[in-house]
């Protein structure tokens, strides 16, 4: 579902690459967490199997195309396979859920409808079955920054299922929600995810969430993978490796959530 190949990123300013010569296979279906400490290439990474950062050096295949050599109408039409939630939501706050939710569907729009905002039946009918999925049918005309964090997420995961994608990128998507809402909301993805087979990699920091909602594990530390395996497999010697002995160890790996 997705190969890469020596992928390396360095950001601008910097002295250090952001990862460092990656490569990885995902299986179709398969739960995929990524953990490792802030500034370990976790993010970069996710951004860069969507192209929306340009890699360095390497090759990204999505189901065996190749989304980084190739001219963007190409690479539009790869991406409309990946949907992406993000830590901070990525809503259109003064607009309603339902608005926000329709705009999963405009990679099936033409041009000329995608500026005029014309939606079709269809893509209302998909937008609120994703709303009813997600238990936000109620909230269709509320307007978004009306709502709670965890219901901001869940507008969010029914976007992300409105463009039925063959695979959820979910960069750190419960970072910003209180504990109780962490768990439902990635009990929610995880469900919907295995229900449709669809390909999940999510990044998170917690051991026990990854271990919880991931069947492969890998361990990220200063843009490499320093862990790829099962959560059986993952040692306590591996877990110092991915964090260090640093205070992400005591708070990610050691203590746990």
């Amino acid at each position: 579902m997705i190969k890469i190949k020596n992928l390396s990123h360095m950001y601008k300013n910097r002295s250090e690459e952001a990862l460092r010569n990656i490569s990885l296979h995902v299986k179709k279906g398969e739960s995929v967490v990524i953990i490792g400490s802030s500034g370990s290439g976790k993010s970069t990474l996710l951004k860069c199997i969507n192209r929306l950062i340009e890699p360095r050096t390497g090759k990204i295949f999505i189901e065996g195309e190749d989304i980084v050599n190739c001219h963007e109408k190409k690479a539009e039409k790869i991406r409309g396979k990946v949907s992406m939630i993000f830590q901070n939501f990525n809503l259109i706050e003064r607009n309603t859920v339902i608005d926000n939710v329709l705009n999963g569907r405009l990679k099936y729009m033409s041009t000329v409808r995608t500026i005029l905002g014309r939606f079709s039946r269809e893509d209302y009918r998909v937008a609120r079955e994703n709303l009813k999925r997600v238990g936000l049918e109620e909230n269709a005309e509320d307007r978004v920054s009306s709502l709670s964090g965890g219901q901001k997420q869940r507008v969010a995961i029914a976007r992300a299922l409105s463009q039925r994608p063959d695979i959820i990128l979910a960069d750190e998507p419960v970072s910003n929600l209180d504990p109780k809402l962490m768990k439902e909301v990635m009990d929610l993805l995880k469900k919907i995810c295995d229900e449709k087979g669809i390909t999940l990699v999510t990044s998170l920091h917690f051991l026990d969430f990854a271990k919880r909602y991931g069947s492969r594990i890998i361990g990220m530390k200063n843009g490499t993978i320093v862990f790829d395996g099962k959560p059986v497999d993952l040692t306590e010697k591996d877990i110092v490796d991915i964090y260090g002995k640093t205070e992400d160890w005591y708070l990610y790996g050691k203590t746990g959530f």
